[in-house]
């Protein structure tokens, strides 16, 4: 029907605007300053504010009369000068570009309607995904995302209508073939919608993403174990997507996969460390010993908490604030302190000495107060103090306590240190360094002077 159209008169073969003589482009263009001064001078606001509301409306279709009379009048006009009927005249091209692609009145309209529409449609999803948004609680980001998802699918459509009225030449290029996988001819059209597949897929799942975390919120469910879970849907989602979007465009997976056997044995051997990753990031996702929110501590005395775990590595934000990419065979091959996976309550340490002589019951005192004092400590169980040793030069004391949030626990013990020096000194209980005497035996010989 499209096609049907889009017709091509003898005498406009190139497009009737550059055959026209002298005279009928001056009548054209009487005709259009004609239309615009209808337009600006039968605008409804020009009606008066005192007239009464019946006059009102009275006015506003008299003006929007005069307009679609005006617009009738002037066609038929215009069809006149141009020598052709009204079908015609959508069906002729106006100018053809290159020779190839003929601009029609037709392809013209629906142009300006379909660029209405996308302003008209834009403005709709954007309020839509706004109350959306309000109502579920969903992340700006996501609520964007969303609106441009919709956007691109319907300027996908209505660009897939405009290349059709174009003609045969805009729509080959998309139609052309780039490249073949396994006899499947790849075009610009199969990349754009993959392309567009894939980005709705990862808007998809960033929404049961959403969902999924409010759930587990409501349930009041563990949210480490329930990323942990979650990131092995996601995936799962990724590759039933990726396996049905191969497959709706004609690739066989099962013959990509036999045709690729070999050079993926070659790149294996190549990249064994790459693989070794993702298979320690299955089993640190399927064993959950270590989740998203632990504190954890690795061989290379890297210490931090746990943000994301994924398929290859792992993020981990360290104590000083920096967002390490750690690979995920750290996990598996070193040894790993998971400093919150038996219980929140973890037993911290810290060691001083006193001057031999010192009241020893009071230095314990001192010690559990300095704790005691702090809010980050937990009173129960208690902190104590244990007398180490009798040291070279110095009584050993360590001071024992426990604590919930172990991340800043290194900023807790200075705190700590800091209390125990304030009341060493208020309470006279000395801090030695160490000494050495140093003893002359005989045998030297006397300096004289």
């Amino acid at each position: 029907m499209i096609d049907s159209l889009i017709t091509e008169m003898p005498e406009y073969g190139e497009g009737w605007l550059l055959t026209l003589d002298l005279s009928q482009y001056f009548q054209l263009a009487l005709i259009v300053l004609i239309l615009i001064l209808i337009w600006v001078f039968t605008r409804p606001d020009r009606v008066p504010e005192k007239s009464t509301e019946m006059k009102k409306v009275l006015m506003v279709i008299l003006m929007w009369g005069i307009r679609g009379g005006a617009i009738i009048g002037l066609g038929l006009w215009a069809f006149s000068v141009l020598g052709l009927n009204l079908g015609e005249f959508f069906g002729t091209p106006v100018v053809t570009i290159a020779n190839e692609v003929p601009v029609s009145p037709f392809f013209l309209l629906t142009l300006v309607v379909g660029v209405y529409f996308i302003v008209v449609f834009n403005k709709l999803i954007k309020r839509l995904v706004k109350k959306a948004s309000e109502k579920w609680r969903f992340d700006r980001n996501i609520g964007r995302q969303l609106r441009r998802f919709f956007m691109l699918f319907l300027i996908i459509i209505l660009g897939n209508l405009w290349l059709k009225i174009a003609g045969s030449f805009l729509l080959g290029i998309f139609n052309n073939e780039l490249f073949t996988i396994n006899k499947v001819e790849i075009s610009a059209g199969i990349l754009v919608y993959t392309l567009f597949i894939l980005y709705g897929v990862a808007i998809g799942i960033r929404l049961i993403e959403v969902i999924y975390t409010r759930h587990v919120l409501s349930k009041g469910l563990n949210m480490g174990q329930s990323k942990t879970v979650f990131q092995l849907l996601k995936y799962v989602l990724w590759v039933i997507a990726i396996i049905l979007l191969l497959d709706s465009i004609g690739i066989n997976i099962t013959v990509l996969a036999a045709s690729s056997a070999a050079l993926l044995v070659g790149l294996g051997f190549g990249i064994q460390g790459l693989f070794n990753d993702y298979i320690s990031g299955l089993v640190v996702l399927f064993e959950g010993l270590i989740k998203v929110g632990d504190v954890v501590e690795i061989e290379s005395e890297l210490i931090g908490r746990v943000m994301d775990v994924g398929l290859r590595t792992s993020k981990i934000l360290t104590r000083d604030n920096i967002i390490m990419i750690v690979p995920n065979h750290n996990f598996v091959s070193d040894k790993v302190i998971n400093w919150s996976y038996n219980e929140p309550r973890t037993r911290f340490n810290v060691d001083v000495g006193v001057a031999y002589g010192s009241d020893v019951r009071l230095v314990e005192k001192l010690l559990v107060e300095s704790a005691l004092e702090q809010d980050e400590v937990i009173n129960e169980p208690k902190p104590f103090v244990f007398f180490q040793d009798f040291g070279n030069s110095s009584l050993d004391f360590r001071l024992f306590f426990w604590v919930e949030e172990v991340f800043y626990v290194e900023i807790l013990k200075s705190k700590i240190r800091f209390s125990i020096d304030a009341k060493f000194r208020d309470n006279g209980v000395v801090i030695p360094f160490p000494q050495r005497d140093l003893h002359l035996k005989s045998g030297w010989e006397k300096t004289e002077k």
